[in-house]
Order: structure tokens, then C-alpha cells, then sequence
């Protein structure tokens, strides 16, 4: 496709013509602010957003954690399903006038609608300025941050402003929605156990709707656009993931209720020095193998739950035990 065939007064058609502005800006300035916003853009990727959530949940307030869990887990899930069902392709393919940073190509696989990078930013640290809404520093400083990150996926030119704007809408509605959630669960510890079953059941139908739906099949020259095996192997990565993570934190919610308060200074330090390193290596590893080759589904399925729930389950009972010692 190109931008012929979206006319500039269209829906698609203004928003490439937006991203063309932000190209020309771009080679005007130079790769010095293209390696700024590569940074900007790393906000939002897998391990930072994470490892933020984890030392919460481990050092400072078990609730908040399992909400900013929730949210997370929510959000991009639902992306992950927009992506599957609209197949919405790369403002590239749309425009053969739009020439991202090669740099970002290596996060802007599959499909582009909604952004997956903006919908982790806006997420996890939407939920963080809405845990720290009465400070107006913490908070304002935060929305922007989230700002800047889908800002720079329109200015490295691999998501358009519908993208960016529904991953941003996606994080507000389910920040309102799963505080209510961790409310009512709070009062019935048995009530993170149905909500859990709730989560894994829809879970599953959302795997299988990405699994067997169809997928379109749009070659040029030969080359097939978007591969849809991509997508779906993009989608089980992370969709077990964050089934780990929830896992692991909701079985804790009802069975196993750690104080991450407990401990010294230098004792939480520590906890999230050691736990940050396991994390990164296992996502490091994980990315390596699973990211950057297609393996077997369910080989992938379950070495990502387990480093989720390694993270929410297994490491707060060890270090926990360790310190009763």
C-alpha cells in the first residue's frame, strides 16, 4: 500500500500525514535525538516497567503490587487481542513514504494497532500515578513519562496517534476499573481465587481467538507483509507471561500473605538488587530464545509463566523464609 490509497483527507491518511511531520523534524535534527527517544521508547518494553512493579510488591506495599499486576496484565492482554482481530499493519506498510529508525524496528514486530509499548508504559506507571496521586511531583512526572514513551513511537515512525491513543485509553479504563477490584478482593481473601479462575478462563479464550482466527495473507512482490505466525508467537510470549505474573501474585493474595515491609533498609536492597538480576537474566534468556525465534507454543507458554510466577510467587516465599532464618 501507499499513501495514495490513503487519501490525505481520510482518518489514516492525516495521521500519516502527521507522522511525515514528525519524519522531517527527525532528519533535521539528526540520530542524536533518535538515540534520546530509542531510550524513551525502552521505557516501555518488558524488563524496566516490570522490575519497577516487582520492587513494589517486594519491598514496599503487597496490594499496590497486585494491582499494578492486574493492571498491567489487563491491558495488555485486551492489546494483544485488538492487535490479533484487526490486523491493523505498520504505518510503513500503509505508507511506503514513512521510513522509521532502523533501531526500532527490533520492538515493532506484528501488528501495529494498539501500541504495545505505549499500553505497557501507560499501564504499569498510569497505575504507579494513580497509587501516588496525592503527590502532585510523582504524578505529573509520571503521565509524562508515559507521554514522552508513545510520543516516541510516533517520532521513530513505527505507531500512528490511533495506536498511541488507545493504549492510553485502555490503561484509564482499567486503572478505575481494577482498583474497585483489589477493594472487593481485600475484603474476602477467597474472592482473588474466583477473580483468578475469571482471569485464566478469559485468559484462555483470548489464546484461543489469537490461535485459530483468520489471518490476512497480503503479499507484495512475493514477500508476505505481516507473518501471522509472528503475531501469535508475539502474543503467547506475553500472554504467559503475564498469566505467570498473576498467577503467582493472587495465589500469594489468598495463601501466602508476605509482608514486603518487613526487613531493613539494606534487607530490601538487597531483595531487589538479587531479585532484578534473576529477572533480567531470565527475560534476557527468554528474549533470546523465544523473542528472536519462533519455538514450540507450549515449550514457550510454559518457560514464561514460570518466570511470572518465579517473580510474584516462588522468589517472595524464598526470600521471605530466608529472612525468618
Amino acid at each position: 500500500m501507499s499513501i495514495d490509497f490513503l487519501t490525505s483527507g481520510s482518518w489514516f491518511g492525516s495521521q500519516i500525514d502527521f507522522l511525515l511531520f514528525l519524519q522531517n523534524i527527525r532528519l533535521h535534527l539528526g540520530p542524536v535525538f533518535d538515540k534520546l527517544f530509542m531510550s524513551i521508547t525502552f521505557l516501555g518494553e518488558l524488563f524496566v516497567p516490570t522490575f519497577i512493579m516487582c520492587v513494589i510488591y517486594w519491598c514496599f506495599d503487597f496490594c499496590a503490587g497486585v494491582f499494578l499486576f492486574s493492571l498491567n496484565s489487563s491491558v495488555m492482554l485486551t492489546a494483544l487481542l485488538l492487535k490479533c482481530i484487526f490486523c491493523v499493519k505498520r504505518p510503513w506498510i500503509l505508507s511506503d513514504k514513512i521510513k522509521p529508525v532502523k533501531a526500532a524496528f527490533g520492538g515493532a514486530g506484528g501488528y501495529s494497532f494498539p501500541s504495545g509499548h505505549t499500553s505497557m508504559a501507560a499501564s504499569s506507571f498510569g497505575g504507579m500515578a494513580y497509587l501516588f496521586r496525592k503527590n502532585k511531583t510523582v504524578l505529573w512526572s509520571l503521565v509524562l513519562l508515559i507521554l514522552f514513551v508513545g510520543f516516541s513511537r510516533m517520532y521513530l515512525g513505527v505507531h500512528t496517534p490511533q495506536d498511541v491513543l488507545t493504549g492510553l485509553i485502555l490503561s484509564v479504563i482499567f486503572i478505575f476499573a481494577l482498583s474497585k477490584l483489589i477493594d472487593f478482593c481485600e475484603k474476602d481473601k477467597n474472592r482473588y481465587l474466583y477473580s483468578l479462575a475469571v482471569f485464566d478462563i478469559v485468559l484462555a479464550i483470548i489464546l484461543f481467538i489469537i490461535l485459530y482466527k483468520s489471518y490476512p495473507l497480503d503479499y507484495v512482490n512475493g514477500k508476505l507483509l505481516v507473518n501471522p505466525l509472528h503475531a501469535k508467537y508475539i502474543a503467547v510470549v506475553y500472554s504467559s507471561w503475564l498469566a505467570g505474573l498473576i498467577n503467582g501474585a493472587y495465589l500469594c493474595a489468598r495463601f501466602f500473605r508476605f509482608d514486603p515491609k518487613a526487613g531493613s533498609v539494606l534487607s530490601k536492597i538487597l531483595r531487589s538488587v538479587i531479585g532484578g538480576i534473576i529477572l533480567y537474566i531470565c527475560l534476557r534468556i527468554a528474549q533470546i530464545y523465544f523473542f528472536e525465534s519462533i519455538a514450540d507454543f507450549k515449550l514457550t507458554f510454559a518457560c514464561m509463566f514460570s518466570v511470572g510466577f518465579f517473580a510474584t510467587a516462588i522468589y517472595p516465599y524464598i526470600f521471605t523464609k530466608f529472612s525468618s532464618k
